[in-house]
C-alpha cells in the first residue's frame, strides 16, 4: 500500500505474506522484527495517491544480483579465506576461521558504504491493483 508520496518518490509499505508463517527459516530471518517494511520507489508517472494498493515487482536479473551480493560473494570470501590461510600459509583452523569472519565483516561494511550505488542498480516497479 502506498503510505506516502514525497516529491518524486513513493513510499510503499510491504506486508509480509502468509508464506513467512510456514517458512523454516523464519527464526533466523532478519525481517521478523516488523510486520511491514517500507521501500522507496522512484515515481515514474504511476499516478498513485496515498492509500492505493499496489504490487511491487523486481526484475529477475536484479533479484539474482542482490542474492549474489548478499550471499554468494560472502560465502565465496569465507571459504576462500579459510582455504588459502590453511593450505598456503599453514595457519591453524581457528585463526583461519576468525580471519574469514573478519573478511566477511569487512565486506559487509564495504557493501554498506556503497549502499547508494547498489540502490541505483536494483530497480523496482509498481503494478497498481484494481479491486
Amino acid at each position: 500500500m502506498v503510505s506516502q508520496i514525497i516529491g518524486n518518490d513513493i513510499i510503499v509499505d510491504i506486508q509480509r505474506s502468509s508464506a513467512c508463517a510456514a517458512c523454516e527459516s523464519k527464526s533466523v530471518c532478519l525481517t521478523l522484527d516488523t510486520q511491514t517494511q517500507q521501500i522507496r520507489i522512484n515515481n515514474d508517472n504511476y499516478n498513485l495517491k496515498t492509500g492505493d494498493t499496489v504490487n511491487v515487482v523486481s526484475e529477475r536479473s536484479y533479484s539474482m544480483y542482490a542474492v549474489i551480493l548478499a550471499f554468494g560473494i560472502p560465502v565465496f570470501l569465507l571459504m576462500s579465506t579459510i582455504t588459502i590461510l590453511i593450505e598456503v600459509f599453514g595457519i591453524n583452523e581457528g585463526i583461519s576461521a576468525l580471519a574469514a569472519i573478519v573478511a566477511v565483516t569487512v565486506y559487509y561494511f564495504i557493501v554498506h558504504f556503497f549502499d547508494y550505488k547498489i540502490k541505483t542498480k536494483i530497480k523496482f516497479r509498481i503494478e497498481k491493483q484494481f479491486n
